[in-house]
This record gives structure tokens, C-alpha cells and sequence, in this order.
């Protein structure tokens, strides 16, 4: 082989092995439920895009009805959930590429169970808040009125359903349920915390058939049994563990058995509309819990435990707690030993995730926000309900990369893929690109 050939080997060689890097990247960086796989919040994407605007859109697509269900997206196509004015609960499945509609179900009728005033949620929260979840066969779809489905996901024929209430028992929730199922391994993890059902199940995500069922109570007041919650996957000493937070509690299970490893209390706080909204994260071996901050009054706090406990860990292994500018609704996402949290008013907290140490405070441009945290690229993206949404360093300086705007009320957290943000709104779902 000359020279010249060896020159053509090698830059073939080079060029493929950059595409094969490029599909490599794009199919670990599946978002197929809440927040991840693990409901961290963090992608491991280096290619996000860090502005947009209107004009710098990708895609948008106008949805039947409302919903706040975060998109979930597999090798192929981005669901998400929602509900139309007649009560229908419909499952959706666009192509990741151009955001073209593949199919529409309709699966079921219903509302929430909720006996709150409906001025306080209605605007908000309906029966399609949870957000369903993907793997490139099968999407799985809860919604607040108990329905939980399993569809094809490439054509959208039912594999199967439960009624979560004619099976396990009565929400009696103020707001109606709102928790999203967790995939894990070959088990759908359905949280429900209510002052009527109250229980963690595992599901065989294949049949729908019991695999296990734990019932959770613990000791709370008022609204504390209920909580809107999703459960995160943490690993401790190299095994799964199911983390879930609700009643004034936070506890974890074996996936595999539904065995209770550890417990603790330490949410409780002096209201009585004490339900637990935002969701547990953890890193370098620390889990962090969310209390409620109703109407963000100043009653809230968040904690955190050393992992690897067993039992009763209130005195062994709680680390800290911090109680100033707090979320109600927003789950914190952590990474390289950072805390970072974002209250509804719209006030940015960084911590040392061990110690609890504050290493800085600041009002972002985000106006309320509801949205929970994802941070990927080095960066932090929150998101206002206005579609204010700020970019900024996953670090203790916590530098504003960038503020961009877009039409709609934005509820719902983003899904980050590969080089794309996936952003629902109430009643659209769109795709920015990095340009």
C-alpha cells in the first residue's frame, strides 16, 4: 500500500469511526422516561444546544388537548400524553426527526379523583400530568384516573391494561394523582402515595401481571400522605435501589423483591398542606429529599442522607438540612458534587451535596417556574412556566450561559438527547437543535 493509500485508509477509517461514535452517542442518549433512566436528570450529552429562540426551532407540533407530561423519547420517535376536553386520555408518538405524527391512541376515559378546590390545579394539572415512558418496544402510559397501558411502540397497538384503582384501591389525594411510573429492568415501579391507597407496586412490564406490592405508610398529617412524586434509581455498593418520597418519608426498596432496605423521616413541615411534589436525587453517595413549600412561604426544606444505611437512618445517617429558598415543585438536580435547586419564584440555590454548604444564591429570569432541573453538557437548564428558560454552569459560579424565549405555558420538563431539547408545552411539543 502507497502512500496515498495508506492516507485514504486511514481518513475512511477515521470518518467511520466518528459516525459510529455520533449513533453510539444518540442511542445511550435515550430519554425514555422522566427526567432519564434513572430519574437523575443528568445527560451525558456534550452537544446540546445552549440558545434558541422562535425562529431557531426545530420542529413544533400543536397536540389535542392539554397535558404537562414530560416527552419521552426512544431510538425513533417522542411521546408524550394528554387529554382532550371530552375526557379522553390519548397516548401520542412523533418522529424525533421532524416532530411528523405517527400514531394517535385513544385509551380510556376519565378525570382526576381530586377533592381540592379546582381553581388550584385545573389550570395546570389533569389527568395527563404523569409522564409515560419508553424503550423501542413498548410505551407505558399512567394517568391521574388510575389507567395504566402498555402500547406498541412503533404502531401504538395495546399490549395491555390495568386499573390501578380497581386493582390496588381509592385515590383520596386533594390534587389528584400525579406520580410517573419508573421502568426498571424488566419491572414498571408505580408509586402511589394517597390518604386512601397508599402502596410502591412492581409490575411485569410485559404482561401488566404483580410481580410485588409493598404498602407504604408512614405517620403524617392533613396532606401529608399525599404526595405527586416520581421514584429515582440510585446504586449503592454496585445494586439498584428504588428511592421514593412522600408522607413526610423517605424510603427505598429492592427492585427485585419490593424488600424495604432503609426509612427516615425528616419531611414533615408546620402546614397542613404538607404533600411532597419533588422528586429524591443523588450523587457521590448522598440522596437528597424535597419537603414541600406550599405557595413557596418559607415552610420548606430540603435534607439529605448518607447512602448505604439500613433500617432506621434519621440519626445514622442524616448529613444536613437547608431550609432557605426551596422548591415545592421543582426536583434539584445533582452532579459532581453539587446541589443545585431552583425554587418556584424563581431564586437558583448551589450546595455542597455532603455538607450542605451554600456556595451561592441568585434570582434567575425565569419568572415561577414549576419545571424540574436537567443539566447536561456542563450546564443547568431551567425553565419558567412563561418559556423563559436559563442556561447556566453546572458549577459554583453558576455563570448564565444564556436566557431564551418561546411562546406557551411550560410545565413540563425537557427530555435531552444527543444534540436536541425536547420541550412540551400545555398544549404543544417542540424540538430546539444545537446549530
Amino acid at each position: 500500500m502507497n502512500r496515498a493509500e495508506m492516507n485514504k485508509w486511514f481518513l475512511n477509517s477515521v470518518f467511520w469511526l466518528a459516525v459510529v461514535a455520533i449513533v453510539t452517542e444518540c442511542k445511550a442518549q435515550e430519554w425514555g422516561q422522566f427526567r432519564g433512566a434513572t430519574g437523575s436528570g443528568v445527560s451525558s450529552s456534550k452537544a446540546l444546544p445552549t440558545s434558541w429562540n422562535e425562529d431557531k426551532v426545530a420542529w413544533s407540533v400543536e397536540l389535542p388537548g392539554q397535558g404537562n407530561s414530560s416527552p419521552a423519547v426512544n431510538e425513533n420517535a417522542v411521546f408524550v400524553t394528554s387529554q382532550t376536553k371530552d375526557l379522553g386520555l390519548h397516548v401520542l408518538a412523533f418522529s424525533q426527526s421532524n416532530g411528523k405524527p405517527l400514531w394517535s391512541e385513544r385509551v380510556g376515559k376519565g378525570k382526576l379523583a381530586a377533592k381540592g378546590p379546582a381553581n388550584l390545579y385545573a389550570h395546570r394539572h389533569n389527568a395527563a400530568t404523569p409522564s409515560p415512558v419508553a424503550d423501542n418496544e413498548s410505551v407505558w402510559a399512567f394517568f391521574g384516573s388510575g389507567v395504566l397501558v402498555c402500547l406498541d411502540a412503533e404502531s401504538g397497538e395495546l399490549n395491555w391494561e390495568v386499573n390501578m384503582v380497581e386493582e390496588y384501591g381509592a385515590y383520596d389525594i386533594t390534587f389528584g394523582m400525579g406520580s410517573t411510573p419508573r421502568l426498571v429492568g424488566n419491572k414498571v415501579i408505580v408509586s402511589c402515595m394517597t390518604k386512601g391507597a397508599s402502596y410502591v407496586v412492581a409490575l411485569n412490564k410485559d404482561t401488566g401481571e404483580l410481580v410485588w406490592k409493598h404498602d407504604r405508610r408512614f405517620p403524617a398529617k392533613d396532606d401529608g400522605p399525599d404526595a405527586y412524586s416520581t421514584p429515582t434509581v440510585v446504586q449503592v455498593s454496585g445494586k439498584n435501589q428504588i428511592v421514593v418520597t412522600g408522607s413526610d418519608h423517605i424510603n427505598a426498596y429492592d427492585p427485585a423483591t419490593g424488600d424495604q432496605l432503609w426509612f427516615s423521616s425528616g419531611l414533615q413541615i408546620a402546614s397542613p398542606y404538607g404533600r411532597i411534589i419533588a422528586s429524591p436525587v443523588a450523587d457521590s453517595g448522598v440522596v437528597v429529599a424535597t419537603s414541600a413549600n406550599p405557595g413557596g412561604g418559607g415552610l420548606g426544606h430540603i435534607m439529605a442522607w448518607k447512602l448505604g444505611g439500613k433500617g432506621n437512618v434519621r440519626d445514622s445517617n442524616a448529613l444536613w438540612r437547608h431550609a432557605k429558598s426551596t422548591p415545592d415543585s421543582s426536583t434539584p438536580v445533582a452532579l459532581n458534587g453539587l446541589l443545585f435547586t431552583l425554587a418556584d419564584n424563581g431564586v437558583a440555590s448551589c450546595l455542597d451535596i455532603r455538607t450542605g454548604e451554600v456556595k451561592w444564591v441568585k434570582r434567575l429570569p425565569t419568572g415561577t417556574s414549576y419545571a424540574s432541573l436537567v443539566a447536561g453538557g456542563g450546564n443547568v437548564y431551567a425553565i419558567g412556566i412563561n418559556g423563559t428558560a436559563v442556561v447556566f454552569a453546572a458549577d459554583t459560579t453558576g455563570e448564565i450561559v444564556s436566557t431564551n424565549k418561546l411562546e406557551g405555558q411550560f410545565y413540563s420538563t425537557p427530555a435531552l438527547v444527543g444534540n436536541t431539547i425536547y420541550l412540551r408545552s400545555y398544549e404543544r411539543l417542540l424540538a430546539v437543535t444545537r446549530q
